[in-house]
């Protein structure tokens, strides 16, 4: 057999079949280990397992899968991984550790058994899903998000670590994450797991909070009508009881399918325009009304209709289900889910009204559908129309229908042009006249121009129904007061508006068709579409005044008379009684009997029903009223929505008047309109419309003349801050209206330079930089009262915004100039939070990416924090500040840093590790504070080092900052500011504090020398040793999959550190004996971890400290005279060793690697051979009998534990180490008294008295003693005890 090396396509697998053997050349197979191939020959692989790449051998092929890989050829070492998403390879690893945990749940009965099982089985049905490539990117994303909260969950629940995640659930990398980000999205993870834990909260509220639809899709309707029929689907508000949005019709025909066959499969709707206050409604519900059209009465199959009028469209029942939770985010929505909505058949005296009130508020259980309904489907899409079409674009193919909201979403961009009027046919009343019973009412609805032309196609039932001209009611049989209760839309282009009205027919309906058509419409109602004032119909509900019709009327004479109620009050006589005038008019007579309501909603983003909104729209019809609209806007008269509703074109209208009118009263007064309009916005009610703004600025905004006057007006509000008076607001609402008027300014500016090849530049940079001084000279005035403090606050609170944009047309530097001294002239003691706030902007400005920019400004920043960390106020804000510095000095994009980070440790580095030195570790500013310590010592390469430690003048200074630093460092690594699963970011920050303690090793051993500094050597020591005995570092006390994670991209911390301190110790020189025998402990602590490498390093250690002693001159000798022995380091080196491996340091191959290294060197030392290979010897055997004796010590034979105390004791009295003897015979006595053996443990005590050479009366009593004891344990009494 020939072995060959795989190729790249089978060069991973995963085993599927267990492997037992005996076989030490073949590698043993457990189900779900992954596997790294090497060689393969025939049915045979060879490789190593990747989980522990130690355990390396053949096996059969066929128990493995091969899958894709990723190979990396970049190390020493060629590695594998499985080529899939990162989601699908965290999901394994997870279900891997999960999986270990779960077992031992089922061995010890854990209480999260059964709800790892769950969270595993949804792990693993999602991963398939991924896995089946089925699902789209959207989908992709959704799903993500809920496996990565899962994970978190579950990880938090079985206390293991936190993992930390960017914005869309991917695993953040250390290596490539900015410090600060990442402590931050380790808070993230915290909060969003807490948010998991709780029993129910809103998924979607975030995502739906401005703009969201909702898609349903009709899968089937299932019942029993025999005739054709319309169904009206639409969303309902229960509490208000009306609809508020357009139906969505489908036409069904009489053999229970849809008539147009194409749409049989793909009945589906998207119900647009719905935002934020949709959310806040109490309670929605889907709602269905089925509308038969065809007889009276259903007919019975069979029976003969042929008599029958054919064309009424009837009330036949409805259905509906509640979508409360889902629009509240408690509820999932999945696509393919379906739901079925259970139907409601109307009685015979039933108005539709009243059973969609019924049904919404019913049980599925008390409903008596009879299996009959409706099954759909349905799907929340976040985002306008815009964002769905190009997020889910497989959703919006086919025959979506479009629903819109009746009325305008919360946001409406320029390009959206509406021009609708929503009608709902309420109710009515009608006199019976000569006809026995009550008529059976049926309304006709159609838009007429005044000259009595109807209008074509302009009525719409419902989306994906053609428009109609005419709109034939409900009707309800022989009923006086019928509700109808039914919306419709009329779409009529907005230069038709103003010569349009609607018209409303009213005729009584016969059951049978030859009756019928002898019925006329005898009755005739209209309302105008528009006012004579040019404002649009009220939003409101009228009472409609119904006429009479004489067969020799006039076409449209019916429009002298008064169309509402309202306005026939007006006309009327108050002296007479109504029935007593005569209301009438070319063949049209009031009917004071009859009457109708409509309610109706005019939804155009051209015409209004507001007169002073139409006055400015329309301002050179009417100049000279121009300036008490102007007035009325700045005074609020004109309601919010409805100016954000025509933003565009009101703001086309006052750039107009700027520029078109000379006058210095109209420019105040459309500068104070438009800081109206910017404050509209800015509220956080329609805070959503600066979208809106934005895209007015970037694509629809033309003015190029308007930035001279707009900086002149501005620049004297700010010049005349010094007379401003307590009520006088226009300047405060100047100062918050900033961004935009300076957006609107450079915007102006840059169009007129594209129009003038940038003629005028060097007199706009003039006025701008005016304008901005003036700004600062407005900070520097004292608190006179508090309107002007306010307007200062205000502009320390918006000026930052503005930065961005004036930088384009204006030289950053000097821009950053006047910033520095807008900061500077704040008066001292005054706006400290608020000035806080405003560097905070700075620094997440553009400015602060530009190096030249950084250079004036960051030394500005470093003074105002620096001296309030000094006197330790605002220290949160400060810390922000300074975080988000060290934050944006990270990114790509801000050029060469270097210098900038030389600032920052030079001006803050010993100011933030004194303040961590202060705080309190439990406290969240202090997690805070050493983040950002962190963050600077990572971001400082070894020249920065270099440069902050030679900014020390004297060696006394350096000293005391050493010191102080490995005094915090030491600090933090044994007692931790951040909670144990906070994992990744204690191994960050190990990770730099190793690099910090390296460079500062160096400045030691250069600087320290000589003169030796003794206590600053020492604290590096022990500094070192506990950074390495930390428990964190401790690899082999965590999970294979832990383990592997830390040492693949951090390696063995621990063997690093260990190799600095070996050098450390070498460069001591003639120092050394000052350290014999302190530092034995610690640096046998170091020993005694778990690492080969590290403990090859270190145990040297021990020979040359004995070395060191064995060769220190002795003083009570003549000079040349050694001690020639190192009983210290022994004693030192055999009573620690007792102590740590008792407390679970050390094993046998401790055991053999310290005899084996310092046996080799002692053996080739002629002086100390003998005396070290003794000392070795010792040590061998008495770690043996340690080792024996921490195993055996918790076993349940008390006799094993008593031998092996003995054992020991006797060893160390052989030895003679009087002190080790004592301690285990205390521990001895200990174990006879647990066993009650009072008299064996006196024994063991009167040994200790021999030892101490206490006088035969003392041994006598000692003796009496026990022996009474012996005479009370035989009689039950357990008194010694």
């Amino acid at each position: 057999m020939v072995w060959q090396a795989t190729e790249a396509t089978h060069k991973y697998a995963v085993v599927v079949y267990n492997y037992e053997h005996s076989d030490p050349m073949r590698l043993r197979l457990h189900v779900g280990d992954t596997l790294q191939i090497l060689e393969q020959c025939q049915d045979w692989y060879r490789g190593l397992n990747i989980k522990n790449k130690t355990e390396k051998g053949i096996f059969p092929k066929s128990y493995v899968h091969i899958k894709e890989a990723l190979i990396d050829r970049s190390g020493t070492y060629e590695t594998v991984q499985a080529k899939e998403l990162p989601i699908v390879q965290e999901i394994t690893s997870v279900l891997r550790e999960w999986g270990n945990i779960w077992k031992k749940q089922y061995i010890n009965n854990g209480v999260e058994f059964e709800m790892l099982k769950v969270m595993m089985l949804e792990l693993i049905d999602c991963r398939k899903l991924i896995m089946s490539r089925k699902i789209t990117m959207d989908e992709l994303k959704e799903l993500q998000q809920r496996v990565t909260t899962k994970i978190d969950y579950g990880n938090d629940l079985l206390g293991l670590d936190l993992v930390v995640r960017d914005e869309v659930g991917n695993v953040l990398n250390p290596e490539t994450t900015g410090t600060i980000k990442f402590y931050r999205q380790h808070e993230l993870a915290v909060q969003r797991i807490q948010k998991e834990s709780s029993k129910k909260y809103p998924k979607n509220s975030q995502r739906l909070k401005f703009a969201f639809n909702l898609l349903v899709n009709v899968k089937n309707f299932v019942c029993r009508i025999g005739e054709e029929a319309d169904i009206l689907i639409a969303l309902y508000d229960v509490k208000e009881a009306k609809f508020f949005t357009e139906n969505y019709i489908i036409k069904w025909g009489n053999q229970g399918l849809p008539k147009n066959i194409d749409m049989l499969n793909d009945l589906r709707v998207l119900f647009t325009d719905l935002g934020g206050k949709d959310l806040q409604r109490e309670k929605v519900s889907l709602v269905c009304q089925i509308i038969r059209t065809g007889c009276m009465d259903v007919i019975k199959e069979g029976s003969d209709n042929k008599k029958l009028t054919k064309d009424l469209r009837r009330p036949f029942g409805i259905a509906a289900i509640d979508l409360t939770d889902l629009l509240k985010g408690y509820s999932d929505s999945e696509e393919d889910k379906q739901y079925f909505v259970p139907f409601e058949k109307c009685g015979e005296r039933d108005f539709l009204e009243g059973i969609i009130r019924k049904v919404v508020n019913a049980k599925e259980k008390d409903i008596n559908h009879k299996g009959q309904g409706l099954w759909l489907t349905y799907k929340l899409l976040p985002g306008d129309m815009k964002q769905v079409v190009e997020e889910n674009p497989h959703l919006v193919v086919g025959n979506l229908a479009i629903a819109r909201k009746m009325g305008f979403p919360e946001v409406i961009y320029p390009d959206d042009v509406r021009n609708d009027i929503y009608v709902t046919l309420s109710s009515g009343e009608f006199n019976r006249g000569s006809k026995s019973a009550d008529k059976n009412v049926e309304v006709t609805v159609c838009a007429c121009s005044d000259k009595g032309e109807t209008l074509k196609n302009v009525i719409s039932v419902g989306a994906s129904g053609e428009l109609v001209t005419e709109y034939k009611s409900v009707i309800y049989y022989h009923e006086d007061k019928p509700k109808w209760f039914e919306n419709i839309k009329i779409v009529i282009p907005f230069q038709s508006f103003t010569d349009c009205h609607l018209k409303f027919t009213f005729r009584h309906r016969s059951s049978t068709e030859a009756k019928d058509k002898s019925e006329k419409a005898t009755l005739v109602a209209y309302i105008r579409l528009m006012n004579d004032d040019g404002t649009t119909l009220a939003d409101k509900e009228h009472e409609l005044n119904i006429y009479k019709m004489d067969s020799k009327r006039e076409a449209v004479s019916y429009l002298s008379l008064p169309p509402t109620k309202v306005e026939l009050e007006k006309r009327l006589n108050p002296n007479l009684p109504l029935h007593k005038q005569s209301i009438s008019a070319g063949g049209y007579t009031l009917s004071h009997k009859d009457f109708a309501f409509i309610s109706t909603l005019v939804c155009s983003t051209k015409l209004t029903h507001h007169v002073n909104l139409m006055g400015l729209l329309r301002w050179r019809e009417k100049p000279e009223q121009l300036e008490s609209h102007l007035q009325a806007l700045t005074q609020m008269e004109i309601d919010g929505e409805e100016v954000v509703k025509f933003l565009h074109d009101m703001l086309d209208a006052l750039f107009n008047i700027l520029i078109q009118n000379n006058s210095e009263k109209y420019d105040n007064l459309v500068f104070e309109a438009l800081i109206f309009i910017i404050g509209l916005i800015s509220d956080r009610k329609y805070h959503q419309f600066r979208s809106v703004l934005d895209s007015y600025i970037d694509k629809a905004f033309s003015s190029t003349l308007a930035y001279n006057k707009l900086m002149v007006v501005m620049k004297d509000y700010v010049d005349r801050a010094g007379d401003i008076k307590e009520n006088d607001s226009s300047l405060l609402r100047t100062m918050k209206s900033l961004e935009y008027i300076f957006k609107f300014i450079i915007r102006s500016r840059k169009l007129f330079a594209r129009l003038n090849e940038g003629r005028g530049r060097q007199q706009f940079e003039v006025s701008v930089k005016q304008l901005l001084t003036s700004i600062n000279g407005m900070m520097q005035f004292k608190k006179t009262h508090n309107k002007i403090v306010l307007v200062q606050g205000a502009a320390l609170k918006y000026l930052p915004s503005t930065f961005s944009d004036v930088m384009t047309v204006f030289n950053p530097k000097e821009l950053s100039i006047l910033v520095v001294d807008f900061i500077n002239y704040v008066p001292k003691n005054q706006l400290l939070r608020q000035k806080l706030t405003c560097l905070n902007d700075i620094v997440h400005s553009k400015l602060l990416m530009k190096p030249e920019c950084r250079a004036v400004l960051l030394p500005m920043i470093l003074y105002h924090v620096k001296s309030l960390i000094v006197k330790r106020e605002e220290l949160e804000e400060c810390c922000r500040i300074m975080c988000d510095i060290m934050e944006q000095l990270n990114c790509d994009d801000m050029g060469s840093v270097r210098e900038d980070i030389a600032t920052i440790t030079s001006a803050l580095l010993r100011d933030v590790i004194q303040t961590v030195i202060a705080q309190d570790r439990s406290t969240y500013i202090a997690g805070q504070f050493v983040a950002l310590l962190v963050a600077m010592f990572r971001q400082m390469t070894e020249a920065h080092y270099s440069i902050y430690l030679n900014l020390f003048q004297t060696d006394i200074d350096l000293t005391d900052f050493l010191m102080e630093i490995l005094l915090v460092i030491r600090d933090l690594v044994t007692k931790n500011v951040y909670p144990k699963d906070w994992n990744e970011m204690i191994m960050l920050q190990n990770s730099v504090f190793l690099k910090a303690l390296r460079c500062f090793s160096h400045t030691i051993r250069d600087r320290f020398k000589d003169p030796f500094a003794d206590q600053l050597w020492n604290n590096f020591f022990h500094c070192a040793i506990a950074f390495l005995t930390q428990e964190t570092l401790q690899l082999e006390n965590f999970s294979s999959t832990k383990r592997h994670k830390i040492i693949s991209r951090y390696k063995d911390m621990r063997r690093e550190t260990g190799f600095e301190i070996r050098s450390m110790w070498f460069n001591l020189g003639n120092h050394k004996f000052r350290f014999i025998p302190a530092m034995v402990g610690p640096i046998l602590e170091m020993t005694l971890l778990p690492e080969t490498e590290l403990r090859k390093a270190t145990i040297p250690i021990f020979f040359d400290m004995m070395q060191c002693e064995f060769n220190q001159v002795n003083p009570l000798f003549r000079k040349g005279h050694i001690r020639a022995k190192f009983d210290e380091v022994e004693t030192e080196i055999i009573t620690k060793l007792d102590v740590l491996v008792e407390g679970g340091r050390g094993d046998e191959q401790y055991r053999d690697l310290f005899y084996e290294i310092l046996y080799g060197l002692f053996d080739g030392h002629t002086q100390m051979r003998d005396q070290g290979l003794t000392f070795v010897d010792l040590v061998h055997k008495l770690l043996q009998r340690l080792l024996e004796y921490r195993t055996i010590i918790n076993d349940e034979n008390k006799e094993n534990r008593m031998s092996c105390t003995v054992n020991l004791l006797n060893f160390y009295h052989e030895i003679d180490r009087q002190e080790m003897y004592v301690r285990y015979l205390h521990k001895l006595s200990d174990l006879h008294l647990e066993c009650d053996n009072y008299t064996e443990a006196a024994y063991t005590l009167l040994l200790y008295t021999k030892l101490l050479g206490v006088s035969s009366f003392w041994t006598y009593t000692i003796t009496e003693f026990v022996y009474q004891s012996f005479l009370l344990q035989n009689q039950g009494c357990q008194v010694f005890k």
